[in-house]
Parts: structure tokens; C-alpha cells; sequence
């Protein structure tokens, strides 16, 4: 075998998967927008400039993600999983008062969206699509089954309704607070943390205390 021969096929062997090449490209595009949305905004993204900042043609991005808000979508995505994975390892499961409970998962949101400032520009400041719009809502349906058997569990709520589905209203203030603080701020204060937390739980207190609808 030539030394040609010898080099081909050892390139060959060595050469790595389709597949993980291209997970590493779309990490790289993926890391690259979270940039690039955090400095610039979702307006100023664009899939050229990703190309350019990732090092990944073109041509590799579009049968991923055949536009930015594709892209966006996708992004959204991944981080609506890992707040809500942060949400159940908060210890939010172990508390005793409906009180800790919400004050540990407004505080879980917080420190995630501050932390993850694209999670913001994405989940905060508002959604792109039909799509996106149901996710958001998926999202906030399960933080709110969350909520709902935790009152339950807790014997504060025993008999939260679900028409209006007074669980997930709940955590619709608690977001819409927290939106609130980042448009204002660009980041979510002490002030509006806890703001959110009393909005949620006055909400609460009313159904705590069992009364009707006037």
C-alpha cells in the first residue's frame, strides 16, 4: 500500500460521524446566537453573521434552521426544558408552606433568566410565532401543575379550580411581573422579584381563603 493509500485510509477511519460533525456545528451557531441576541438583540441576528461568527457556512445552517426565528424557536426551546428542570431540582418539591413554594420558584426563575440572558431576550421579551406562543403556554401550563399539586399536597388549596385554571393564571402574573422588570431594567431586580411574589400569592391568598367570585 503507498503512503497515499496508507494517509486515505487512516483519514478515513479517523474521520468522525456525519452526525457529530454537524452537532458541533450547530453548537457552535447555537452558542453564537446566544451571543449575538444578548449584545444585539434579536433584530440585529442574522444567519449570515452567525455564519461568519461561527465559522459554519451557510449553507450547513438553512436545512437546520431555515431562518432566524427557527433558530430563535429552537433556542427557546432549550431553555424552557432546562428552567423547567431547574424548577423541579430547586427543592421546591420538599417545602411545607405554599409560601416557600412559590418564593423558591419565582426565585429559580430569576437567577436562571439572570443568568442566561438569552433565555430572557427570548422568554421575557416576547415570542415570535404561533409556535413559540404555544410553547410559552405549555410552559406555563406545567409550572402550574406543579403549582396546583403542590397546594394540594400541602393542604392550602385542596381544590384549586381548573375552570378558569387558576393554577396556571397564577404563574402567568408571576411571569408577567417578571417581564415587567426585564423590559425595564434589562435584567430582573430584587424589587421586581418580589413583586412577583406578592402578585402571586395575593392572587392565591384569595382562593386560599375560599371565597366567591362577586
Amino acid at each position: 500500500m503507498s503512503d497515499f493509500d496508507s494517509s486515505a485510509a487512516k483519514e478515513k477511519h479517523t474521520r468522525r460521524p456525519v452526525q457529530e460533525r454537524s452537532l458541533e456545528r450547530m453548537t457552535r451557531v447555537i452558542e453564537a446566537a446566544e451571543r449575538m441576541l444578548e449584545e444585539l438583540g434579536p433584530e440585529k441576528t442574522s444567519i449570515p453573521a452567525l455564519a461568519e461568527i461561527s465559522a459554519v457556512p451557510r449553507a450547513s445552517i438553512y436545512p437546520f434552521f431555515p431562518d432566524k426565528y427557527a433558530l430563535f424557536a429552537h433556542i427557546a426551546q432549550i431553555h424552557m426544558q432546562r428552567l423547567s428542570e431547574a424548577i423541579v431540582n430547586s427543592g421546591a418539591a420538599r417545602t411545607r408552606t405554599l409560601h416557600t413554594w412559590v418564593r423558591i420558584v419565582i426565585d429559580t426563575c430569576v437567577d436562571y433568566y439572570n443568568a442566561h440572558p438569552a433565555a430572557s431576550v427570548l422568554l421575557l421579551n416576547g415570542s415570535f410565532s404561533d409556535a413559540d406562543r404555544a410553547a410559552h403556554a405549555t410552559k406555563n401550563t406545567s409550572i402550574g401543575r406543579l403549582l396546583r399539586d403542590a397546594a394540594a399536597r400541602l393542604g392550602e388549596i385542596p381544590a384549586m379550580p381548573e375552570s378558569p385554571d387558576v393554577a396556571t393564571i397564577a404563574v402567568e402574573i408571576g411571569f408577567a411581573c417578571l417581564k415587567f422588570g426585564y423590559v425595564q431594567e434589562g435584567r430582573i431586580d430584587t424589587a421586581v422579584r418580589n413583586e412577583a411574589f406578592r402578585a402571586v400569592m395575593a392572587y392565591l391568598d384569595f382562593w386560599r381563603e375560599d371565597r366567591e367570585l362577586i
